[in-house]
């Protein structure tokens, strides 16, 4: 989603791509471990290769076809995108019965409007749109589910949208738009990286609770057969046919479970 202007800048490109390659990396490490993320993943390599081929572009042929090739794949990158969150929006706020059919009816209607929507407005319009209704869906979940990988994707939308909004004004003819877009364009690879960034991190986040999750089953397990073992041995002490020696050695026996009882709820309390 990368901007192009009539001015080209080489080292600018360069800078951009580069970011765009880092995120990618990121991404695709974060894939190898949350397979729901595949849409995102997908989104990042298109709008990676947009940027790279607009790069080499910049370098090789300023001017050139490049970035109307580029461009093709920021449009795959905005529509990935624009899935990717749409299906997690959709179960977020989905409803029952004629609600999901009315939902459902939109989602045939736009399917089939947006060929039209192609061919009569511009790629930057209709990335436009893509990432202003991702970006609100996206602040929609963060608000539901309190996520913050949705939060960064909304404002990573948000910014994107504003470059595509000034280069769209500079083209009506308002040429100190320029450097509004090429600013707004270095926030938003930037922000494309710090995003990949926090889902890495919240990947991290839900391994680490996951990992606490089954520690505290574990324990509360053996929890139980402490218990268990402690109950058996009262029963025991409690016959009336049991030795003094049995006695004393299910004493030792229950002093000792409940100490390691009292253990495993201290680690409990610490996870």
């Amino acid at each position: 989603m990368c901007i192009k202007i009539t001015e080209y800048y080489p080292e600018l490109s360069i800078i951009l791509a580069f970011l765009g390659i880092i995120a990618s990396v990121i991404m695709a490490f974060v894939y190898q471990r949350r397979k729901d993320l595949r849409l995102w993943f997908i989104a990042y390599i298109n709008v990676t290769i947009g940027v790279v081929i607009s790069a080499v572009n910049d370098i090789l042929a300023p001017g050139g076809i490049g970035h109307e090739i580029s461009r093709l794949f920021f449009i795959i990158g905005a529509i990935t995108l624009f899935v990717a969150v749409f299906k997690e929006y959709f179960k977020t706020f989905k409803k029952k019965d004629s609600n999901t059919l009315k939902v459902r009816s939109k989602i045939t209607a736009a399917v089939v409007i947006t060929p039209a929507l192609i061919i009569t407005i511009s790629l930057e319009v209709l990335i436009i749109t893509f990432c202003l209704v991702s970006a609100i869906m996206s602040f929609r979940i963060y608000f539901k589910k309190k996520t913050v990988t949705h939060a960064f994707l909304g404002i990573c939308l948000s910014t994107v949208l504003s470059a595509l909004i000034f280069t769209v004004i500079e083209r009506l003819g308002f040429e100190e738009m320029r450097l509004f877009a090429l600013g707004m364009d270095i926030i938003f690879f930037n922000m494309l990286l710090v995003t990949a960034i926090v889902v890495l991190l919240d990947q991290k986040l839900i391994i680490a609770q996951s990992e606490k999750l089954y520690m505290k089953d574990k324990y509360s397990h053996d929890l139980g057969n402490i218990f268990h073992t402690i109950s058996m041995a009262y029963e025991l002490i409690s016959m009336p046919s049991s030795k003094e020696s049995l006695q004393d050695e299910m004493d030792i026996l229950i002093k000792k479970k409940i100490n390691e009882a009292s253990d495993l709820v201290k680690f409990i309390r610490n996870l």
